[in-house]
């Protein structure tokens, strides 16, 4: 096997990637479904009863405390006739009631009764639990994994876990989500994220806070750290990492942002803000409300810029680009993880099984 080429030769994934529904289909089961979601925090999830919602590419998954305590998460789909468990967001509940039919299970996802079914012949309520999914936590923020196998969340977060380590976040109090609707690929908008050569042109006011010619992004193993010289009095210092395939952890001296962007389709993305502040009282408002701004600033303007160039990778001109060996090595690393995730999957489930209008090797080179 020969090496893959390096970034001074390296060229961008094709156009298709951003918007061919078949890409999409192989990507909700090779990266989605296979790595670790953040779906939640322990602060929404406290008591017995508490339950969140995380919907990701398609796939709607419940996360609850049961009676004892432990966490657990379930698929968002009842075994009646796949109605949808959970509508909201988040809450509480002493049991799951499918808002279909009525069928109602447990914490511990036993179906406990289906409403008014009648006299079925060999139905065993025993048989018709609710499909689990993995689930795991760290330092309060918790994770699921669709896939029935694959490493454990430790051992996926490797050495990022020990660039956290010196960060407040159990000090730190959850404080409100914002989010944004994106009519990009979520490609479109992690390559964005990847790099800082568009600051000085998509940015101005953050521009103005970091000396972007300094800007560096250092590469790990499926994680990455942003870094750049802040001035002074710049709401932007403290520490930007990255874990693929969708997960920002930024850190600032008053708190946390931690970013999503969960695919709503091949065109369309969600991106998730949930803050964190150190002081969440009225006398840190103002500062707080800053680090909000400044982020929610940032985000409508890599929004128009994503939107802009998802118009354009799809109107049939531009195929593939070339990456900046000075600047884009972030961009270089994520288009080849995600390259690696198609290849193990295709190379798990058989081409045959996969079924596609574009050749394979499309999706892996």
């Amino acid at each position: 096997m020969t090496d893959p080429p390096g970034l001074d030769v390296a060229t961008t994934l094709p156009a298709l990637a951003y918007h061919d529904e078949d890409w999409f289909r192989r990507e909700r089961d090779a990266i989605f479904a296979a790595t670790w979601q953040l779906a939640g925090f322990r602060a929404q999830l406290a008591a017995p009863g508490d339950y969140v919602r995380h919907d990701v590419a398609g796939r709607s998954i419940v996360v609850l405390v049961d009676e004892g305590g432990a966490l657990r998460a379930f698929h968002n789909v009842c075994r009646h006739r796949a109605g949808p468990l959970v509508a909201d967001e988040g809450g509480h509940g002493s049991v799951i009631v499918c808002g279909y039919h009525g069928w109602t299970y447990g914490l511990d996802g036993a179906l406990l009764r289906a409403r008014d079914f009648g006299d079925a012949t060999d139905f065993d309520s025993a048989d018709f639990g609710l499909w689990p999914v993995a689930v795991d936590e760290w330092r309060g923020l918790v994770f699921v994994r669709i896939a029935p196998e694959g490493r454990g969340l430790m051992e996926t977060l490797g050495d990022l876990v020990d660039r956290c380590a010196d960060q407040p976040v159990e000090r730190l109090v959850y404080s409100h989500r914002v989010s944004h609707d994106v009519d990009a690929n979520w490609k479109t908008y992690t390559d964005n994220y990847g790099e800082g050569y568009h600051v000085p042109f998509v940015h101005p006011e953050l521009h103005r806070q970091i000396d972007a010619r300094n800007y560096r992004v250092e590469v790990h193993d499926h994680w990455v750290e942003h870094t750049a010289p802040t001035r002074a009095g710049a709401v932007t210092a403290g520490l930007w990492l990255w874990a693929f395939p969708n997960l920002g952890l930024n850190f600032y001296p008053e708190g946390m942002n931690v970013e999503r962007w969960l695919p709503l389709g091949s065109r369309r993305t969600r991106v998730v803000y949930d803050f964190f502040f150190a002081d969440p009282t009225p006398a840190a408002a103002t500062a707080n409300a800053e680090i909000e701004r400044l982020g929610v600033e940032v985000l409508a303007e890599d929004r128009r810029i994503c939107e802009a160039v998802q118009r354009n990778l799809e109107a049939g001109v531009y195929t593939r680009g070339r990456l900046s060996p000075r600047h884009e090595n972030g961009v270089f690393a994520f288009q080849g993880w995600v390259r690696d995730a198609l290849a193990t999957y295709a190379a798990s489930v058989g081409s045959a099984s996969v079924g596609s209008s574009s050749s394979d090797s499309e999706f892996t080179q």
